[in-house]
């Protein structure tokens, strides 16, 4: 008899004690499972879902995706670069992308490249591995995305497309978050200020300094050529250096990501600064990276779990109806305060 109690207490919970908890139907949680939005409300959705995660429910993804002819993933694109341990952004977002793929019943699929990413997408799209795509760090005129609009795989992008390339994409107004981070700081007093970001020329790193220089404008501030630095990190650390060692240091120094802000407090760190008080310092990102920094860094926050859900909807969407033709958008950012400023 005991065995028996214990096989029936180690029983795996199965669709009907989902319905049960949820108080709907078998088909309902059906519906929920397989996507399709047209026979069930949000609310229903949000119980089904609330039941499935109490009574830690894994759906039969074999049945799954003999009904519906779907393998019920999303594939989720990242360079080599992206997937280094420095990058807390990066394990930040993809926590949030998983579970907002899981409330859709999907799982994300992450795959990357070596040298051309064009022959593994050609791969994937040919194997029909996922339902659709999800590309990250798109460089607008993105040849990843001129494949998939030519394959006619649904697909959505973290970052903005060119004007000739369907619209899906979820993106954040990187010069709007830091104008509104200038308006922050200038607010608490702070009055010189240096700026430092990461080498390269994509639209985001472009942007974050726009936004830097029209922030100080609209307080009646201004930049020059060298209250302006952008290098590698080695660069960063020797510039940061030297500014701190002039007679008139900045008040406070606004970098272009948490990582590179965390590189500024270490040095700060080591040239005996406190920083907070005896300088400011400043991120964009608000992730993981800033959270584990002593102080907690200042930051731009990116709302992760809005961007995820934004990406799975869209995703969802392309699945069930085609091509929507839907604009991209984009979702406002927020102050974290640290204790860096």
């Amino acid at each position: 008899m005991a065995g028996a109690n214990d096989r029936r207490s180690t029983r795996r919970p199965s669709i009907d004690d989902v319905a049960k908890l949820a108080g709907v139907s078998r088909q309902t949680v059906s519906n929920v499972l397989n996507g399709r939005k047209d026979y069930f409300s949000t609310q229903t959705q949000a119980r089904v879902t609330a039941a499935m995660e109490t009574l830690s429910y894994q759906p039969n993804r074999a049945a799954q995706t003999l009904r519906s002819r779907r393998s019920m993933q999303i594939g989720y694109h990242m360079s080599g670069e992206e997937l280094e341990t420095v990058k807390g952004f990066t394990l930040s977002f993809l926590q949030a992308l998983i579970k907002a793929a899981a409330r859709h019943g999907y799982q994300i699929l992450v795959f990357t490249h070596t040298d051309d990413p064009l022959p593994v997408f050609t791969e994937l799209i040919a194997r029909g591995n996922v339902d659709a795509l999800i590309v990250s760090e798109s460089q607008v005129d993105d040849p990843r995305v001129r494949l998939l609009a030519q394959s006619k795989l649904p697909f959505v992008s973290f970052g903005r497309l060119a004007p000739d390339l369907p619209q899906q994409w979820v993106d954040i107004d990187n010069a709007d978050g830091m104008a509104m981070l200038m308006d922050h700081l200038v607010g608490k007093g702070y009055r010189r200020f240096s700026y430092i970001g990461a080498e390269g020329e994509e639209y985001w790193k472009r942007e974050r300094l726009q936004g830097f220089k029209r922030g100080l404008g609209q307080h009646g501030l201004n930049s020059t050529d060298e209250d302006v630095f952008q290098g590698s990190d080695n660069a960063i650390r020797e510039h940061v250096r030297r500014i701190l060692s002039q007679p008139h240091r900045p008040d406070a120094i606004v970098t272009s990501s948490d990582s590179i802000a965390a590189v500024v407090v270490n040095v700060c760190h080591y040239l005996g600064l406190r920083v907070g008080q005896d300088i400011a310092v400043t991120g964009f990102d608000g992730g993981a990276m800033g959270l584990i920094s002593e102080p907690t860094i200042t930051s731009v926050r990116i709302p992760l779990e809005k961007v995820a859900s934004e990406l799975i909807d869209r995703c969802q969407a392309e699945i069930d109806g085609g091509p929507t033709g839907h604009p991209g958008i984009l979702i406002p950012t927020e102050i974290f305060q640290g204790g860096s400023a």
